[in-house]
């Protein structure tokens, strides 16, 4: 019996040092994924695609249908332009982010 109760104590020391580094982990994965071309303040445009959204980007523009607030790892709360109303909007509900290039630019 004092086998099992060394077991299991060794096992939650384990288990909680692993959740502790996983968790103090940095900002080392910023930049990846779907969201990372979107920023506080840029203007976008969001339409409803069928109970998902579709995020559309327009560089260099300033006015569109919302101003991203808030961009997290797996969400975005974007806002109006009247400042009424907030979309928070998670990840999995997110169909596209897509960013019309205007213009040619010959590289």
């Amino acid at each position: 019996m004092r086998r099992v109760c060394i077991a299991v104590a060794f096992l939650a020391v384990v288990a909680l040092g692993t959740s502790f580094a996983f968790s103090q982990r940095g900002d080392d994965h910023r930049g990846q994924g779907v969201l990372s071309v979107l920023s506080k303040g840029q203007a976008v445009s969001v339409k409803d695609a069928g109970g998902r959204y579709e995020i559309g980007i327009l560089p260099n523009v300033e006015t569109l249908g919302y101003k991203v607030v808030d961009v997290g790892a797996d969400f975005v709360v974007v806002e109006d332009i009247a400042q009424v109303t907030q979309l928070r909007i998670p990840i999995y509900s997110i169909k596209a982010v897509s960013i019309l290039k205007v213009g040619r630019t010959d590289n």
